[in-house]
């Protein structure tokens, strides 16, 4: 899961905006660098850790992908800074000039586009035999009526906002001290350009929402607690696109997983676990007749090398690990009474003897 954000703060997962704020607010003054003069660099990335936690867990939407994914679900891309963190007015009669300390000032451009994400039912067996799959899924993509310009002449022309810069400035009083911060341009969203005439297609966006689709192979060794990322697959904006983020849901079926080994429980008839036969076993890649050796015990186990699921470094496959359960009759004839009490004694005859010769 990576960043655990709820240990951080130190609340539950449970907790709710109230309990994080109150423990986010004790934090903030315990690690304030300007109260850890001995050990201000630590104090800062404490400082700094604890925002990030507090940025995700303050946001519904945020909080939402994180219960769901872990941190891959609310990647900061190239890490948490702080032109990330939108809830400084929280606190902010505690932060004094930490902003810019730490360098809060002008955001460092118009953000990329939102990951995208999708969870897929899959099979183990089609893991096994690395087959290709394609996901269906819907994302922004570039308005092809405007070129992702937004603009019906795909020509744009200077946001007045924020004349061009791509970000505004706020300022705030608290008391004697002057709060300037700065954000993103809400009316060009970053970019500095606006449409020279909007674009009936996408209402001057630059992107619509749409039904797309790739196609892909399954990762060798990929398990339900990982996250697939293809690259610029998320949703588009004219500063870059998103991510798409898939998380496999893995029906073991029979099987069951211990590393890149399967388990699976097979019946023998106690006859062939005694003399050794032959079963045939549905497996990975489909059935096969398998050796039951003679004098099978029950639960002990027929390892099939390199059988089981392919590992993550591309080099070969884990091994398929078979656990004899041994099949005992609740019934029989009178012969095979019969023919058992003269095994019996049979075996009873070949124990004295061994033990009278030893």
């Amino acid at each position: 899961m990576g960043k655990d954000y709820y240990k951080i703060l130190g609340v539950s997962k449970s907790a709710s905006k109230d309990d994080i704020k109150k423990a986010y607010r004790e934090l903030a003054k315990k690690y304030h660098p300007d109260l850890n003069p001995d050990n201000k660099k630590e104090a800062e990335e404490k400082f700094k850790e604890i925002s990030e936690a507090y940025e995700v867990l303050m946001d519904d939407e945020k909080r939402q992908r994180y219960d769901q994914y872990g941190e891959e679900g609310v990647n900061f891309s190239g890490g948490f800074d702080w032109n990330q963190f939108h809830h400084y007015q929280d606190v902010e009669d505690i932060f004094g000039d930490i902003f810019s300390q730490f360098g809060f000032g002008r955001p460092s451009g118009p953000p990329r586009g939102e990951d995208s994400y999708v969870e897929i039912p899959i099979d183990i067996r089609r893991i096994a035999r690395n087959e290709k799959i394609n996901v269906v899924y819907q994302r922004d993509v570039k308005c092809e009526a405007c070129d992702g310009t937004g603009s019906a002449t795909k020509r744009q022309k200077t946001c007045q906002r924020c004349r061009g810069r791509g970000y505004i400035e706020r300022s705030s009083n608290q008391g004697f001290i002057m709060f300037r911060t700065t954000e993103v341009c809400p009316v060009c969203h970053g970019t500095g350009k606006i449409p020279e005439e909007i674009c009936k297609v996408c209402q001057g966006m630059g992107f619509v929402r749409k039904k797309d689709s790739v196609e892909f192979s399954i990762p060798p060794g990929v398990n339900e607690n990982e996250i697939y990322v293809m690259r610029g697959r998320g949703n588009y904006r004219p500063t870059g696109s998103g991510d798409l983020r898939v998380r496999f849901n893995i029906d073991y079926q029979e099987f069951v997983r211990d590393g890149d080994d399967l388990i699976k429980e097979i019946e023998t008839d106690f006859v062939d676990a005694i003399i050794g036969g032959k079963l045939k076993v549905n497996l990975l890649l489909g059935e096969k007749e398998i050796t039951i050796p003679a004098g099978t015990q029950p639960n002990e186990s027929i390892v099939l090398k390199s059988e089981g699921i392919p590992r993550r470094n591309g080099r070969g496959k884990g091994d398929l690990i078979l656990k004899v359960k041994v099949n005992l009759p609740k019934k029989i004839t009178k012969r095979q009474k019969e023919l058992l009490e003269e095994f019996k004694k049979e075996n009873e005859k070949g124990f004295f003897s061994k033990i009278i010769h030893s």
